[in-house]
């Protein structure tokens, strides 16, 4: 437990640390995986590339994905948009509270992979394919789904962007072979349905949109396929964002992340440079 403790305060305090670099201003929101998004939902937004995030998010107990309705959840994560359009995110989903180590183990890792197939233009939308990487024993957060993201400007600082989308419910899933000292990430998968389960993450039509305020700030209202869910952020000095969410009208979600640029020089770096 003290470890566990102690982990949470490395990376948040390395979050921060994130935070105090310099970069320009990037897409603010993202959902509970760290991907563009609303509060579960990903969208088909474009982040500039080389835009690298990391962030937590908590989610309650009543909507637990792996320890549902036994024990709320942490999830960490880091996403990279490392070549054009195409981005990698790794998240780890962890119970709080008490839980014997053989029903936790490390945490439950996922890779997940998306790639905006269109980009946004001005009479149609970006659309994007997100796919997890099925070499994980049950995960939690599988995304296999396809979504498009219009941008909507309502007045001079007010912007909606709409997304509608759809999550696959069937799942590549790679099952724990007991008792087996030979098995690998390669072997063991079969197809299954993530609606077998108590509660389950995005399988069916997912919608909702988002009001940006002059890139402070926004509100948003989301449909994940399950309940509908609102919720509200903040964009603070142009790159750390602080979010909550109300699940289905019922409790409370929170979450935080930083985003900087890879590829972009310090301000100061720039300057030296062109002297």
């Amino acid at each position: 437990m003290q470890r566990r403790r102690t982990s949470k305060k490395v990376f948040m305090v390395g979050l921060m640390l994130l935070c105090g670099m310099y970069f320009t201003r990037l897409w603010a929101q993202v959902n509970v995986s760290g991907k563009s998004g609303l509060i579960y939902i990903p969208t088909a937004e474009v982040q500039e590339d080389g835009t690298f995030s990391a962030g937590y998010a908590y989610n309650p107990k009543n909507y637990a994905f792996r320890f549902y309705k036994k024990n709320s959840e942490s999830i960490a994560f880091v996403n990279l948009a490392f070549l054009p359009r195409f981005e990698v995110n790794i998240n780890l989903l962890n119970p709080n509270g008490p839980i014997p180590f053989m029903g936790k183990g490390i945490g439950d890792r996922q890779i997940d992979l998306k790639y905006v197939v269109l980009t946004e233009k001005a009479k149609r939308p970006s659309v994007a394919v997100i796919l997890s990487a099925p070499f994980g024993i049950d995960n939690s957060l599988i995304t296999n789904a396809v979504v498009a993201t219009k941008h909507l400007t309502l007045t001079k600082s007010i912007t909606a962007a709409v997304t509608v989308g759809v999550g696959s419910p069937y799942s590549i899933y790679r099952a724990e072979v007991k008792n087996s000292q030979n098995s690998d990430i390669l072997s063991g998968f079969t197809l299954t349905d993530k609606r077998d389960k108590p509660y389950y993450y995005l399988a069916g039509p997912i919608g909702g949109v988002k009001f940006d305020f002059a890139k402070k700030g926004g509100v948003m209202v989301e449909w994940d396929s399950q309940h509908l869910n609102v919720g509200a952020y903040a964009l603070l000095f142009k790159h750390w964002t602080v979010q909550a969410g109300l699940l289905n009208g019922d409790q409370l979600t929170l979450g935080t992340s930083c985003a900087f640029n890879v590829l972009r020089l310090p301000k100061r770096l720039r300057k030296n440079e062109g002297a």
